[in-house]
């Protein structure tokens, strides 16, 4: 009698202990640090009961149905299982809820997917996973064989089962809380949002006919003329600094550089990805989303033409631009839009010095290869008559955090040792006098894909998810001054040109990170990875939220001192970047 009543449980039960997992998983971080323990379970279960709800529904389809078309109800149900067990890995492993956008976006980049794949199945995480798809097919299997034996009793009981599903889902939610994706599940947070809401003919009309450039302010500049490397360090954070916040000791050498160089403390990202790193830090732009952009493969879609970026403002005053990664180029089609931003020469993975070495994510060799590409260059091929600029893009870092030395999945040991490497590099740099003439920035490209911890929320507030690492080492900035003035990922490219060479112009309400003092912009804005509708602006002390929604953009939470005219700038870059084309062949 036990057995009867258990086994066409498993399944449903199984599918609560998911909601119960997802629920623990939302509330770390921010929701940990303002004591939210346990408040997400009642509204997760009672969303997620609306899938259960489904899947119940199924399994009557699946009993009332002839033999040769069940096949409908196991597609329903496997359907089902797939998206829940994918979004709760996804959000395990990113600190993200599943997109059917991102799988759009990423869906042709079967290599990179495949790659992080095999990395995951490769270590012993991806037994465990192996071990729970089995309980899972097990549980599905025992659920359905179980509602077959019970026959026209278990069916009446099943429909019962699904419609107090329905009802207690149809409940209000006893929770209210400001990021709802926390809790709604997988299906409600995937259905169109305002993110993807076209601007209207009139409207468009309207607003660029009452539309006029802010002007722009220009300065004299400090002329310093000197070779400057930008080194992006995949994910890095903040709470892999044990000096900052005392989470985790992961970076010692990069904190030893920042206690050497001038750090600044409230450095913002304009995003969530390492394509919106790179258009804000390299283009000179917040990579405010256009019209269906997420629904499209180009990352950088939108972003072609940016006349203000790093490479063409250094390049008037005689600069060249050179790009290294050992990543894949062809990933998003990254290279041919570097190219088109301006960089006289961009190198990949399949530069012939990687020949030889082994290759991790995105087909990347570790960061010492990298460097040491690099060091070859600088000895070999650098301009010997011009100044140059030198981007350096690391890949280590990047999920599954897989360290090269022991090929342990380790977030941890994977970023120890790309501290090791890029200390490495820096002191090689010291040796070879490249400080008497040279300038390094180190940064990030996005703070890192997993959870928020408390310390972050605790230090950083509202900012926690945007705040990144920013060391700028040689000459002057060698003093160990810490920078607590806002400054954005966006404005760097004014900011080094203005630093750089005989003068710099841009929009009076921008920020310039070298200026004595540094001048902040009016407000930070950064698209949310979660809600992708969601556009957070700081302005100064002030946060608040911002719907995306077409005509009908708006100020969703917060009051700003300019919102007003903060909607109208948004509009009118999304407007200029036009819609996107909704791709899906590429899947193919």
């Amino acid at each position: 009698m036990t057995k009867r009543i258990i086994a066409p449980l498993a399944m449903p039960l199984l599918l609560v202990l998911f909601s119960l997992g997802r629920a623990w998983l939302s509330e770390q971080g921010s929701l940990a640090a303002a004591g939210c323990a346990g408040c997400l379970v009642v509204p997760t279960i009672q969303h997620d009961l609306a899938l259960l709800g489904v899947f119940l529904l199924a399994t009557a389809l699946w009993l009332g149905l002839p033999r040769y078309i069940r096949w409908l109800a196991w597609l329903i149900q496997g359907g089902l299982l797939l998206i829940i067990v994918a979004d709760l890995v996804t959000l395990a492993a990113f600190n993200m809820r599943l997109s059917w956008r991102d799988v759009l976006k990423f869906g042709g980049e079967w290599e990179a997917v495949q790659g992080y794949l095999g990395t995951k199945a490769t270590a012993i995480t991806g037994l465990l996973w192996l071990i729970g798809v089995g309980i899972l097919l097990s549980s599905w299997a025992a659920h359905l064989m179980a509602a077959q034996r019970l026959g026209q009793s278990g069916l009446r009981g099943i429909i019962i089962a699904a419609a107090i599903c329905f009802s207690l889902y149809a409940l209000p939610t006893t929770i209210h809380h400001p990021l709802p994706w926390l809790y709604r599940n997988v299906v409600e947070i995937n259905l169109p949002s305002g993110v993807d809401r076209a601007y209207s003919e009139a409207y468009r009309s309207q607003v660029l006919a009452a539309h006029s450039p802010p002007p722009l302010h220009c300065i004299q500049g400090r002329a310093l003329r000197r070779n400057v490397v930008i080194v992006i360090i995949e994910s890095w954070s903040w709470y892999h600094s044990q000096d900052r916040l005392g989470v985790m000791n992961a970076t010692p050498q990069l904190d030893r550089f920042a206690r050497r160089g001038t750090l600044w403390t409230r450095f913002f990202s304009n995003g969530f990805t390492t394509d919106h790193g790179l258009i804000a830090l390299l283009g000179g732009v917040a990579p405010l989303p256009p019209v269906n952009r997420y629904h499209s493969l180009e990352g950088y879609t939108g972003f072609e033409e940016l006349p203000d970026s790093l490479p063409r403002r250094l390049a008037a005053d005689g600069y060249e631009s050179y790009f290294f990664t050992t990543g894949d180029l062809g990933f998003m089609a990254k290279g041919k839009w570097l190219k088109r931003l301006g960089f006289h020469k961009v190198e990949g993975d399949n530069h012939p010095f990687y020949q030889e070495a082994q290759r991790f994510s995105f087909n990347g060799a570790h960061d010492g290869w990298l460097y040491n590409r690099f060091l070859q260059w600088l000895v070999q091929e650098a301009p010997p008559k011009r100044p140059y600029l030198a981007v350096l893009e690391t890949v280590t870092t990047h999920p599954p955090f897989v360290d090269p030395a022991t090929g342990r999945q380790d977030e941890l040991t994977a970023f120890r040792f790309a501290d090791a490497q890029v200390a490495r590099f820096i002191d090689h740099l010291d040796k070879r006098g490249f400080f008497e003439e040279g300038l390094v920035i180190l940064t990030s490209d996005q703070r890192a894909l997993s959870p928020l911890r408390t310390a972050e929320t605790k230090a950083f507030g509202p900012a926690a998810p945007a705040l990144l690492p920013l060391v700028v080492l040689g000459g002057s900035f060698d003093s160990g001054k810490q920078v607590t003035t806002a400054a954005q990922m966006a404005d760097m490219p004014a900011s080094l040109d203005y630093l750089l060479t005989d003068g710099a112009c841009q929009e009076e309400r921008r920020g310039n990170l070298f200026t004595q003092p540094p001048q902040s912009p009016r407000c930070i804005l950064r698209p949310q990875g979660n809600q992708r509708d969601i556009v957070d602006a700081y302005c100064g002390d002030q946060h608040a939220q911002i719907q995306l929604e077409g005509d009908k953009t708006r100020i969703l939470r917060g009051t700003l001192p300019h919102g007003k005219a903060l909607i109208e700038q948004i509009n009118i870059q999304r407007i200029g970047a036009g819609a996107r084309k909704v791709e899906f062949t590429h899947i193919l």
